[in-house]
């Protein structure tokens, strides 16, 4: 009985042997995974809980809010932007930014640059007000007037551009090298795009990509995405197809969307060979990443394939008109 046993357990060890092992689940390309928010909301969350902290009303605090509440009630400009500055913090005195924000004003409209740069800032980006980009312009450029980095900075980044007159553009430029060599990544793709804009010749155009790619090294999505560009045309570097894929691969995965929708158009095409990083994703699932995150030439892309059933899609005009409809609002 014994002998029976032990044969009978033998076989059954070899049946499960024997027996194929389960396949691994297909590896999904980096490029389509969901870019994970749970680093980012800490880090909001950190920065808010510093923000909203309790108003610091030591003694020491309280003596040095009264003393520069006299000093701008005086009419010294410099002390209005410090005490608009203690208002918003909360700095010896129980926090009120829209205090602050009129202290600052009252600063700015007294001629102060630093306040001038500030408001500047606050109505270009909407920080603690609408945004008006009419008056942030007007009050950056006063402080840029001054010699306040961060009005000249605010200058170049958002009112001068490649359409400004030749000494804007130079002033610009100035302003964006003067960042990116003190370490500010995204001016170097944005000096890149100037420079690529207004060249003339393939020797401008070298120096431009030399700026992108100085971007793309730093994992500047921005970056990426125009180095890539650059291969896939010849612009200022060798036209290269498989160049051209892997560096749109790279924005894919940086969440760039038109690095996704140049990833697509690559891989339709069937440019560039194999894929890197993964196994190729399929080119309407990264049309469709790139154009919920308002990528127009993405959103083109997929009124075409909603229209002529495409890409491995029916046709379905509703989602057609659906696209064609997001494109004309994202315009």
């Amino acid at each position: 009985m014994k002998t029976i046993l032990l044969i009978l357990s033998l076989a059954l060890a070899q049946n499960v042997l024997a027996q194929p092992a389960a396949e691994p689940a297909p590896r999904q390309h980096p490029a389509l995974a969901e870019f994970d928010m749970s680093g980012l909301d800490d880090m909001r969350a950190r920065v808010q809980a510093v923000i909203d902290r309790p108003a610091d009303l030591s003694p020491d605090k309280v003596a040095a809010f009264d003393k520069t509440r006299r000093a701008a009630e005086g009419g010294d400009t410099a002390a209005q932007l410090e005490l608009a500055q203690m208002l918003h913090e909360g700095v010896g005195t129980p926090r009120d930014r829209d205090a602050g924000l009129a202290w600052m004003r009252k600063s700015a409209e007294g001629g102060y640059g630093p306040a001038q740069a500030f408001l500047g800032v606050a109505y270009t980006l909407g920080q603690g007000m609408a945004v008006d980009r009419k008056l942030g312009e007007y009050w950056s450029r006063k402080g840029a007037a001054q010699g306040v980095e961060l009005a000249n900075y605010t200058v170049a980044m958002h009112f001068e551009n490649i359409h400004s007159s030749p000494a804007e553009q130079a002033h610009a430029l100035h302003w964006l090298k003067f960042y990116a060599e003190n370490g500010f990544i995204p001016a170097y793709n944005e000096i890149g795009y100037r420079l690529m804009m207004r060249a003339q010749d393939e020797a401008q155009r070298k120096q431009a990509f030399g700026w992108y790619m100085r971007a793309a090294k730093a994992l500047d999505p921005p970056g990426l995405n125009n180095v890539a560009y650059s291969y896939e045309v010849g612009q200022g570097v060798q036209q290269s197809d498989e160049a051209a894929l892997g560096w749109y691969e790279m924005a894919a995965i940086a969440k760039s969307p038109p690095g996704q929708t140049g990833f697509a158009r690559l891989l339709e095409q069937g440019r560039g060979g194999p894929t890197r990083q993964g196994p190729a994703p399929k080119p309407f699932a990264l049309y469709l990443l790139a154009a919920r995150q308002g990528d127009l030439d993405a959103m083109r892309r997929l009124v075409k394939v909603y229209e002529n059933g495409e890409l491995g899609q029916a046709a379905d005009p509703a989602q057609a008109a659906l696209w064609r409809e997001k494109l004309r609002l994202a315009r």
